[in-house]
């Protein structure tokens, strides 16, 4: 009975601790309203994830009595955990099922970002000058009501040049932008996304085998690792190589330009090139793109995978994405590692419960990346000729707007 209580007790707040319970505040058809005591609640988070999502469920019966059966999908929703704002977004789906002992409702609510996931990137211009990440993807973003913040000046990075895909998602313009300025983009709890560096936050206290950890599965593995990668000079000096017996070495000798990285953590030969893209001025890119490689891929083979009795730090903070967090293994070793991704559940008859993904914070750096309008120059020459032909191909200096720090 007294592991019924603490169920019960961990899922309305009822002690000192912040509450864990999970309530919507939906505004539509001119009204809003508070809807709380969910019998079932799964929250899904993610710096890897968007949109954020939450899938919540009661009886229908409760729903009327709630007025949970009156949210019709486009009403707008923030999601709420005591009194904790986690994400803020649209219904998108309402579900009834009824069945010869039940009948549900389930409500499926996503951030506000689901438009940047799905929609066309609508721009009155597909070509940016003078300009930097932050600027751009804000201006994407506008047209969705949504805002794009910077955390620690992330996003900052100049870029001279930029065109947009005509049928690019909203979203892909962002992930490429971010990608030259090296940052993370997520989902922030107001319904705005943020630009931000690996690992800014720190969680006060972390996960401990045998204590707050119910279960817990650490990979160790050499699965898509390489003991070196090398970057390339991709040419046409091969097809004219003397075919003796050194060829290969001849070959390797001039295409290799002296840029490589190494995994120590790799026992036999195995080698993977990168090409050097044209325009990447002293291999710059070249050489941040190899040693991410090899970064990427060490911290992507040590993953850990838990769960959890409870959402919170011993302060009562909620644990979110990006957040560096301490875990404890059996035998008392302790590394930091990045919280990646979460799945917040809870029912009335289990409790709380969360399912972490957590990895070095190596494994989440951003893919170094050469800006294509930078690297085409048979491009840039056409774009430039025909603006001076018909103006068919527009530009527009975005001057980069005002950032904020989330």
């Amino acid at each position: 009975m007294s592991g019924t209580l603490t169920a019960i007790s961990d899922f309305l707040g009822w002690d000192n601790a912040p509450s864990d319970q999970v309530s919507i505040i939906v505004n539509g058809g001119g009204t809003s309203r508070q809807i709380t005591n969910w019998t079932s609640a799964v929250l899904r988070l993610g710096v890897e994830i968007m949109p954020w999502t939450a899938a919540l469920g009661m009886t229908a019966a409760r729903a009327s009595a709630t007025g949970a059966d009156t949210i019709n999908p486009g009403d707008t929703c923030a999601v709420y955990i005591g009194s904790d704002l986690v994400f803020t977004g649209y219904v998108i789906t309402v579900v009834e099922d009824l069945g010869p002992e039940d009948h549900m409702i389930e409500v499926q609510i996503a951030s506000k970002s689901v438009d940047l996931v799905e929609c066309a990137a609508d721009f009155s211009t597909f070509q940016m000058n003078s300009t930097n990440a932050l600027a751009i993807a804000q201006k994407v973003a506008q047209r969705s009501g949504i805002s794009v913040v910077s955390i620690n000046d992330a996003g900052n990075a100049d870029i001279l040049a930029f065109n947009v895909i005509l049928t690019e998602t909203a979203y892909e313009v962002i992930e490429r932008v971010s990608r030259l300025a090296g940052v993370l983009f997520y989902d922030q709890p107001d319904g705005n996304i943020c630009m931000s560096g690996v690992g800014t936050r720190r969680a006060a206290t972390g996960f401990t085998v045998g204590g707050n950890v119910e279960r817990i599965q650490t990979v160790r593995s050499l699965g898509g690792r390489y003991s070196k990668v090398t970057a390339i000079c991709m040419g046409t000096v091969s097809l004219f190589t003397d075919p003796n017996v050194n060829a290969l070495a001849d070959q390797m000798g001039v295409l290799t330009i002296g840029v490589d990285a190494t995994d120590p953590g790799v026992p036999r030969t195995r080698n993977m090139f990168v090409p050097v893209e044209n325009g990447d001025q002293d291999n710059r890119v070249a050489r941040q793109r190899v040693q991410w490689e090899v970064n990427r891929r060490i911290g992507r083979a040590y993953p850990v995978t838990l769960t959890a009795d409870r959402w919170r730090d011993a302060p009562g903070q909620l644990w979110l994405p990006n957040m560096l967090a301490p875990v404890t293994a059996a035998d008392g070793t302790r590394r930091d590692l990045l919280i990646g991704e979460l799945t917040l559940r809870q029912t009335v008859e289990d409790g709380t419960h969360a399912d972490v993904v957590l990895m070095p914070p190596e494994a989440y750096s951003p893919e170094p990346m050469l800006n294509p309008v930078l690297a085409d120059r048979f491009l840039q020459v056409m774009a430039s000729a025909q603006r001076s032909v018909d103006h068919s191909v527009q530009s527009e200096n975005l001057a980069p707007l005002e950032d904020s720090a989330s």
